[in-house]
């Protein structure tokens, strides 16, 4: 921030200042000339003339004194009203970022009373042991400092400065460095031990609370729940033997898995078995490890022999919860808190010299017994299962499309249902594989105005990567989600043609164009027909109604214009720098359509194996979406993607980073569609094999596909290129041997 303005000095002046010294010396030099140049040096005009002279001087003197006084205060207020002004925008700028961040702190440590509806939703156990905030919860609430930094600059001493700004920075500061009404979290694994005392009622009350961010926020695969009860506290936690925390992960009896609770802790520790009591030590400033299950012990009212290791070093990965010792003497590892009704919840600790300190945290949380139930009602049901499944685990998955797109079987695709109209944030709108988190990650290809990601856009991905799977599982995802009537096709595969292979029979296909590499003649026809195409539509646009943009053309037609359908174009070029090097002039039409492509309903793609910046330098500012598979060279990876990430990718096909825009770099694993299908499609056929009856490859046929009905064609001389061909009997159809 700008420090406040300084007090001006007093110099300077103005037209009236000039004139309120002007007049006076005018009116000196006159009664001079007139003392000098009269006919008598003595009398009463000398005396008249001496007076004036004073005169002159007070008045010069007063004027002078006036209009600096008067310059010097307009200044100083149009600055301080400058600074005022400047300190109230900053003002909204910084309630704004209260605002958020007060947001953010409640969705990251939510209000115990409303678990109840966190433990139904998706967010359910979402914090686990690798995360930063594993087993942090929420005690209270209470000051925060504030999230935005506030700097004031200071150059100049406090007494130069104006004191009302200098007055309002400090009240600003004072103000906003700090929030109120914010969660105190404790961290539970930097503790072995964490002592509550005051009001028995109160202290249950905000064990409660803890109690129930544990089990709604963390898996009960990760974090266990040991209660050492007797007395009341048995009628005080009877409600936890629903929570799935408690149970026990081998041990039985009559009621089911045995629940770990007990009325002594040497008796749950023979509970818990021999491995947890070989663990080592506590060691302060440790972290929860995910190699072991974390064990949370709530003692109230159990017996605890003196001296007992829970007590004294603790295990690690394990905190004791004790709401029974009154003694509040800090020791290491020990974290003591006092609920009391003036000050709320306080942290008894000890300073340098031994003596005891007490420090406020927050206004203390707390929870009824009879929400507490429900909440443990609700988690009874849950068990671990997918939801709960380590995200690394989504990133080393295989899945084909059927199941990213919830087609469990192909054979009964409604693709009426599929092709139906989809509202304009879904359309062009495709998922191609999952993030982290197993989330479906999604590839919008519409122009970014319209909340997409496109609409062009660039692959890179080194051999083996899966660039090509990835490029047929976009056209298939795209093909089953969109008809033929709202999207096309033209699919170039500069080098070979097996990554669009069979893909010709898609009724969305334009065109299929491989194997230019060794059909020269074929480059220029590619160039001519996309480029006759762009044409095409810009003459169409303007002859059926002076439509500015495709968006412009398909309003009208649902709104009932009598238009033909006009489908969108995705232009997919695999291998485009091996193009690019054998025909240079082909960049001015991938910028063409680049330029005119977004009005038009032309998208493009293009993809290889490796990337050279010289080549694409006039396609930078129209490329919106970048896609890296794993690359050749973190060189390649800064080039795509910004970042060098995509060279560090594991070696898996499938792996690769998404770029969305400046900000947002998200890792994904693609699906595929070239793996087994499910069962035979009626009115499909199975292709012949010489070796065996092949379950991946499949012929059209129009009846009932039967083996038999397949036969040699009429004996011909065989080529080497082309293999010899069956037919069907009843309906003629043919194909080649696979």
């Amino acid at each position: 921030m700008q420090e406040p303005p300084e007090l001006p000095d007093v110099s300077g002046g103005n037209g009236f200042r000039s004139a309120m010294m002007i007049l006076p010396m005018a009116l000196m030099s006159g009664v001079m000339m007139l003392l000098f140049v009269g006919p008598s040096r003595g009398g009463p005009v000398m005396w008249l003339m001496s007076g004036l002279i004073g005169v002159a001087m007070i008045g010069m003197l007063v004027g002078t004194v006036l209009t600096s006084s008067g310059d010097r205060k307009r200044k100083i207020g149009a600055e301080r009203r400058d600074y005022l002004r400047y300190l109230a925008q900053h003002r909204k700028r910084v309630r704004r970022s209260v605002y958020q961040q007060r947001e953010a702190s409640l969705w990251r440590q939510p209000d115990p009373a409303s678990l109840w509806s966190l433990a139904m939703t998706p967010r359910r156990w979402e914090r686990r042991a690798s995360h930063p905030d594993f087993l942090e919860l929420r005690a209270g609430t209470g000051s925060q400092r504030l999230a935005m930094r506030i700097t004031p600059l200071q150059t100049k001493p406090i007494e130069d400065l104006e004191p009302l700004s200098a007055k309002s920075l400090r009240r600003f500061i004072r103000a906003y460095s700090t929030v109120s009404d914010q969660p105190i979290a404790l961290y539970l694994p930097g503790f072995s031990e964490v002592r509550v005392a005051g009001d028995i009622d109160r202290v249950r009350s905000l064990a409660r609370a803890l109690v129930a961010q544990l089990v709604s926020l963390h898996a009960p695969e990760e974090v266990w729940l040991a209660f050492c009860v007797a007395g009341d506290g048995v009628a005080a936690w009877d409600w936890a033997k629903w929570l799935p925390h408690t149970q026990h992960q081998t041990e039985y009896d009559a009621a089911g898995a045995a629940r770990l609770a007990a009325g002594g802790m040497d008796e749950l520790e023979a509970l818990l078995g021999e491995e947890f009591i070989e663990r080592p030590r506590f060691e302060p400033g440790s972290t929860a490890s995910r190699e072991e299950p974390y064990v949370v012990f709530i003692l109230d009212g159990g017996r605890i022999p003196n001296g007992h290791r829970a007590t004294n070093g603790g295990y690690r990965n394990t905190v004791l919860i004790d709401l029974d010792n009154p003694q509040m003497a800090p020791a290491r590892g020990v974290l003591c808190l006092e609920v009391s009704d003036e000050d709320g919840l306080v942290m008894v600790s000890q300073d340098r010299v031994g003596a005891e300190t007490r420090t406020r945290l927050a206004s203390p949380d707390g929870l009824s017994a009879v929400r507490a139930a429900a909440l443990a009602r609700v988690l009874s049901p849950y068990r671990l299962g997918v939801a709960t499944e380590p995200t690394r685990e989504a990133l080393e998955s295989d899945f084909d499309l059927g199941t990213l797109l919830q087609i469990p079987d192909l054979a009964a695709l409604d693709l009426a249902a599929q092709w139906a109209p989809r509202p304009t944030p879904q359309r062009l709108r495709v998922p191609v594989g999952v993030d982290r988190d197993g989330a479906p990650v999604e590839l919008d290809i519409k122009e970014s105005a319209l909340g997409g990601n496109g609409p062009h856009g660039i692959l890179i991905g080194a051999t083996g990567s899966g660039k090509s799977e990835l490029l047929r599982t976009m056209v298939l995802a795209l093909a089953v989600t969109h008809s033929s009537e709202t999207l096309n096709f033209v699919l170039v595969d500069f080098k070979g043609g097996a990554t669009f292979l069979g893909l010709d029979q898609l009724p969305h296909t334009s065109a299929v164009i491989t194997n230019l590499a060794d059909e020269a003649a074929l480059v220029g026809r590619m160039r001519d027909a996309l480029h006759g195409e762009l044409v095409r539509r810009q003459e169409l646009l303007r002859a059926v109604g002076g439509y500015a943009s495709l968006l412009e053309y398909e309003k009208a037609r649902a709104q009932g214009a009598p238009l033909d359908p006009l489908p969108t174009l995705f232009v997919i070029v695999d291998e485009f720098s091996e193009l690019l090097a054998a025909h240079r002039d082909f960049i001015e039409l991938f910028v063409m359509i680049g330029r005119l492509g977004r009005s038009l309903g032309v998208h493009l793609l293009l993809a290889s194996q490796r990337i050279e910046d010289g080549r694409i330098g006039q396609l930078e500012s129209h490329l919106s979406y970048r896609i890296g598979l794993r690359t050749f060279s973190a060189m390649e990876s800064r080039s795509v993607i910004g970042v060098p990430h995509a060279y560090e990718l594991p070696p898996a096909p499938g792996n690769g980073y998404l770029r969305m825009d400046v900000s947002t770099l998200v890792r994904f694993k693609a699906a595929y569609v070239s793996g087994p299908t499910g069962p035979v499609p009626p009115g499909w056929a199975r292709k012949w094999c010489s070796a065996r009856w092949s379950r991946t490859c499949w012929t059209r046929c129009r009846c009932v596909p039967r083996r038999s009905r397949w036969r040699p064609s009429r004996p011909r001389r065989r080529s080497r290129r082309r293999p010899p061909r069956r037919t069907c009997r009843p309906c003629s159809t043919w194909s080649w041997n696979s």
